[in-house]
């Protein structure tokens, strides 16, 4: 294994992308950005969500994340897996943290923080949906 640096990186993410097939739109140049990309990192029920924690580390070694998971999921996931600085958020927090109207909603938060989201593993029962 060898060392890559942020472009390199990137450039990794958007060829695997794009050969599955994934809409990537490509970055402004005109744009500078002083923050690490934040990333959604999604995990449906699949059997490959025991994987989900090594995913998450790798995201981390360059981008800021946060990470969501269906209750499947949950089944195959090992919570300790997951780097200590990454939050994982279920539909119970969906739902415990929204009380009355002008509370904060999870996922408008996640939407607004976020530059991207990775569902992975993706289901294909999610898929279907």
């Amino acid at each position: 294994e060898y060392p890559l640096d942020d472009a390199s990186k990137f450039d990794i993410l958007m060829q695997s992308m794009d050969a599955m097939n994934c809409q990537v739109d490509e970055p402004r140049s005109d744009v500078t950005v002083s923050r690490k990309p934040r990333i959604i990192l999604a995990a449906s029920g699949s059997v490959a969500a025991i994987k989900f924690g090594i995913l998450a580390h790798a995201l981390c070694e360059w981008a800021e994340v946060k990470a969501v998971a269906t209750k499947s999921a949950l089944h195959f996931i090992d919570k300790t897996s997951l780097p200590a600085n990454v939050n994982l958020y279920t539909d119970d927090d969906e739902w415990t943290s929204w009380r009355m109207i002008g509370d904060i909603v999870l996922h408008i938060e996640l939407w607004q923080w976020a530059d991207a989201m990775v569902v992975a593993p993706l289901s294909a029962n999610t898929l279907a949906k």
